[in-house]
């Protein structure tokens, strides 16, 4: 991206999008994930049975349309997977959107379809590139973890509209330093979480997946 008019960023955002964001009752810092939740383990696996894969959604903060914030995360049956700052939590239901403002009203669950073969490896594949104390606000998220999770499940993207902000506001931070000033010095880039990129890790579980020519981890 290149630089963006910091004029038109700011009627587009406002302070009351990154205030609701980095102040509300549910931090991406937390990822709307309760302090007690287990440690990481494997997807309860049925035998002869592929578990069912569901993406669940939140909207957070004020309702912008084009600009909204997401909370978003996987289910595998019944058992949850999302990311904060922890890194890899596992809840039960709806569990990481249960503290969010617009849940249960506004939260939306879509099936997916079925998982492939080795669902039950979902955290051992993906718990290097998620760890513990490398969750960033805009770089890498919620949203970052269940877009390679799902490309990992069912060798689906997550849909770029739940994705939208992290990416335009990355892009304001990168050459103008805007987030930083819009959310008071609140917001800080997270060392650990430089560098990162959810698509070399889609390519990276990628293993020769093509659709029409096209490398799935490119749609």
């Amino acid at each position: 991206c290149g630089p963006l008019p910091l004029g038109y960023l700011y009627r587009a955002m406002s302070g009351t999008l990154l205030g609701s964001i980095l102040n509300g009752k549910a931090l991406f810092g937390q990822c709307g994930a309760p302090a007690d939740l287990p440690a990481p383990t494997a997807p309860r696996a049925i035998a002869g049975r592929r578990p069912r894969v569901s993406l669940v959604v939140t909207p957070i903060g004020p309702n912008l349309k084009q600009f909204q914030a997401y909370h978003t995360s996987v289910l595998v049956d019944d058992e949850e997977y999302s990311f904060c700052a922890r890194g890899i939590a596992i809840g039960t239901g709806t569990e990481s959107h249960s503290i969010l403002e617009r849940s249960p009203g506004e939260t939306r669950i879509f099936n997916l379809g079925f998982a492939r073969e080795g669902a039950d490896k979902l955290c051992e594949v993906l718990r290097p590139h998620f760890g513990g104390g490398s969750y960033d606000l805009l770089n890498k998220n919620c949203n970052s973890f269940t877009d390679c999770a799902l490309f990992y499940l069912l060798r689906q993207r997550l849909d770029r509209q739940y994705r939208y902000l992290e990416k335009f506001a990355g892009c304001a931070d990168a050459y103008t330093s805007f987030v930083q000033k819009l959310s008071g010095g609140q917001y800080t880039p997270n060392p650990n979480a430089v560098g990162f990129d959810s698509l070399e890790v889609v390519r990276e579980l990628n293993q020769g997946y093509f659709l029409f020519g096209v490398p799935l981890c490119m749609w």
